[in-house]
């Protein structure tokens, strides 16, 4: 069923109900199809809503990796690098 409701929720006839959720609006009821709706009618704007959420949650997802802190060991690393730095900015100016 859930192949079904995914395709119900992208379908011009689609309506929701508060006791069954998404539902036919044709019928009103839950779909009984079993590969393919005879009466499915893409719903474009709809798609192209999802597609656009998923986009966002992606990014979204991107961003907040973007925002961990860094790891002990990319610490610990950035400062030998920076003492190694300025070693030798000391040994270069003595």
């Amino acid at each position: 069923m859930n192949n079904q409701i995914e395709l119900c929720k992208v379908c011009a006839n689609r309506k929701f109900s508060s006791s069954q959720g998404i539902v036919c609006g044709l019928t009103d009821q839950k779909p009984a199809f079993i590969n393919n709706c005879p009466d499915y009618e893409k719903d474009v704007k709809e798609e192209e809503r999802q597609a656009k959420q998923k986009m966002e949650l992606i990014e979204a997802t991107a961003h907040e990796e973007e925002g961990k802190p860094m790891s002990v060991l990319n610490i610990v690393v950035s400062v030998i690098i920076f003492i190694v730095a300025m070693i030798r900015l000391a040994t270069s100016c003595s």
